[in-house]
């Protein structure tokens, strides 16, 4: 897009209280009012109690992912952008350095940005929803050190199961996350896929990527209660069977890019370091 800011009215979260995240969110407000556009800043502690203000129109995260991760799960809707600015240990879901943060906040308030809007997956159980992820799911054991079989079918077959400690359930942009560190492969986060890594398998059992044109069943058997992580913070826990329902989500989340930008390259030369 070019010519015109995405928004009137920004919102910035950001993670912890060092002294350079303070200082670069209050240089971004002043950018920001500078401007003439409206901005106010929480800390994600009160944004995981109170949430995020339903009339936003942008957000800028400053964090790590785990911070984005957290911000994501308040979001009132799936329509609003976000900027990601990295203050993290890994930042692989972080799209810009401390250093160039002006500049690209420069670029979003004359309409020089670009949008990417990045697949999510839904998790249902028991006829409910629990959750959507935009890293993955890690379904095992709540019992640490014990071990689960597990089932996956789809259109009504059964194409793969195996024992293991635990199931890792993945997007494209989670790949290069808990997923790669797994032994599974790296996604680009522009194919509409699942990735599927058993961990630590007694059988001999490799992580497969599924495309998902349609949803999929994980069937899990345990002699203790398994537990459904999503995305490092919403936790299910269910008896010693559970039968999951996997589909692409309705919603979305819109990262703001910018022009050259390829965000899986960004990724790779991370983890590959």
């Amino acid at each position: 897009m070019s010519g015109e800011a995405m928004a009137s009215r920004y919102f910035i979260i950001y993670s912890g209280k060092k002294p350079t995240v303070i200082e670069k969110v209050k240089e971004i407000e002043e950018f920001i009012k500078s401007r003439g556009f409206i901005v106010d800043s929480i800390q994600i502690d009160e944004v995981m109690e109170n949430g995020i203000p339903a009339d936003i129109e942008a957000l800028i995260v400053l964090g790590g992912d785990g911070t984005l991760l957290k911000s994501i799960s308040r979001l009132p809707r799936s329509s609003i952008p976000i900027l990601t600015i990295n203050y993290g240990r890994g930042g692989y879901l972080m799209n810009v350095e401390p250093e160039n943060s002006i500049e690209a906040v420069e670029k979003i308030l004359e309409g020089r940005y670009l949008v990417e809007k990045t697949l999510m997956l839904s998790f249902k159980a028991e006829g409910r929803k629990i959750g959507n992820a935009l890293n993955e799911a890690y379904i095992s054991p709540a019992v640490p050190g014990k071990i689960m079989e597990f089932t996956i079918m789809k259109k009504g077959t059964v194409f793969y199961s195996g024992i293991c400690d635990a199931l890792i359930i993945s997007t494209p942009i989670g790949s290069t996350a808990y997923a790669f560190s797994a032994g599974g492969p790296a996604v680009d986060n522009t194919l509409e896929s699942a990735v599927i890594v058993p961990v630590c398998p007694l059988t001999n059992t490799r992580p497969v990527v599924l495309a998902i044109d349609e949803k999929f069943i994980v069937m899990a058997q345990s002699r203790f209660n398994l537990q459904v992580l999503i995305d490092g913070h919403i936790q299910s826990v269910f008896g010693g069977n559970i039968k999951l329902e996997v589909e692409k989500s309705e919603d979305h989340v819109l990262f703001i890019n910018f022009e050259g930008y390829i965000s899986f390259a960004r990724r790779i030369q991370k983890r590959f370091k």
